[in-house]
This record gives C-alpha cells, structure tokens and sequence, in this order.
C-alpha cells in the first residue's frame, strides 16, 4: 500500500508526502498522480519519501522516466537514496544550475 498526501501546493509547486512501498500496482497509481501535477502546469513536484519504507526497479523506472528536472526527492532512507542515486544526483545538479 502506498499513501499519498498532499502538504502543499501553490502555482509553482506542489509537496507530496509518500508513505508506505513504491512497488508493484503502487508505481501506476504515483505515476498517474505525478502526471495530473505535472501535465500542463509546469509544477516542481517535490516528493518527501520519509515514509517510503521500499522502492523497486520499477518504481525507479517510473521516477527516471517521467523526471523533466522539476521532479525532486527529499527525505528518503540511506538505502533508498543510494538506490535512487542518479535520480537524486540529477535533481541536486538541475538545483545547482539555478
């Protein structure tokens, strides 16, 4: 089971709150839910994994796959962020830049 909560949101962002396993059916359901903020509105979406206790390949895939540089992860575990290394790297890089 994957919960996700909104704690914030204003005309350039949005701040999501994940708790529970990103894995299996969970990964279709973030992704349509990172979709609706994304499409169209040019939001960063920031993604606070404090609770995220798993993340699969294909919730990784997922993240790469729909990251156009206003995706960011905040708050994850040791393990999660090693796991999500050039995702977490690249929105740090795209930061940088700005």
């Amino acid at each position: 089971m994957l919960r996700i909560t909104l704690l914030y949101m204003d005309s350039e962002k949005v701040r999501l709150k994940l708790d529970g396993r990103l894995a299996g059916l969970n990964v279709a359901s973030l992704k349509h839910e990172l979709l609706n903020y994304m499409d169209g509105k040019h939001k960063t979406v920031i993604l606070d994994f404090s609770g995220v206790s798993y993340i699969d390949t294909s919730g990784r895939s997922m993240l790469e796959s729909i990251n156009d540089g206003k995706l960011k992860i905040v708050n994850c575990s040791m393990f999660i962020e090693k796991f999500l290394e050039n995702l977490i790297s690249a929105t740090r890089e795209n930061q940088d830049e700005k």
